[in-house]
C-alpha cells in the first residue's frame, strides 16, 4: 500500500466522509483482534490527533535529551544561576512573572454643576469618578483590587 497523497480528482473511489468503515482495532492483545466500525470523520480526527501527539512526542524528547546535556554542563561550579535560568527561558520560551503589591494614589480637580435645589445633599461620594490605571510598560494584568475616595 502506497502513502502517496492523491487530490480527489485522483481518487477511484469518491470521498465519503459520512462512510461507515469496519477496521481492526489494535489493542496489547494480539491474539483476540477487535474490530471497530466509526465514520471517516472520526478516523480521520484520530489520525490527525496521532500525528499532533507524535510531533509533541518528539518535541519533548528532543528537549529532555537537549535537558540531559545541559544539566551535566550546569554542574561546573562556574556556571551563574542566572545564566542556567537564562538559556532555560530562552530553550522554552516563557517569560516567567512574578506578583508584587502595588500602591498609588490619584487626585484629582475639577468642577461640577449642581442644580441649586440639591446643594444641600451634595455628596461628592455619590459622583462616579473613572480613574484607568494600567501598566503599558510591562504588559501586565494590573488587577485593582480597592478604591477609596477622599473628599477635600
Amino acid at each position: 500500500m502506497s502513502n502517496d497523497l492523491m487530490t480527489q480528482a485522483e481518487l477511484s473511489v469518491p470521498y465519503n466522509s459520512n462512510l461507515l468503515v469496519t477496521y481492526k482495532y489494535l489493542t496489547g492483545d494480539r491474539e483476540e483482534p477487535t474490530f471497530r466500525t466509526d465514520k471517516v470523520t472520526t478516523i480521520e480526527s484520530d489520525l490527525d490527533l496521532g500525528r499532533r501527539n507524535a510531533v509533541t512526542a518528539a518535541e519533548h524528547r528532543s528537549n529532555i535529551s537537549w535537558l540531559e546535556d545541559q544539566i551535566a554542563e550546569w554542574y561546573d561550579p562556574s556556571y551563574e544561576k542566572e545564566d542556567v535560568l537564562k538559556e532555560l527561558i530562552e530553550k522554552f520560551e516563557v517569560n516567567p512573572t512574578r506578583e508584587m503589591e502595588v500602591y498609588g494614589t490619584a487626585s484629582f480637580s475639577g468642577s461640577i454643576r449642581i442644580p441649586v435645589d440639591q446643594l444641600e445633599d451634595f455628596d461628592l461620594s455619590n459622583v462616579t469618578i473613572d480613574v484607568e490605571v494600567s501598566s503599558y510598560e510591562y504588559d501586565s494584568n494590573l488587577i485593582v483590587d480597592d478604591v477609596s475616595i477622599e473628599e477635600i
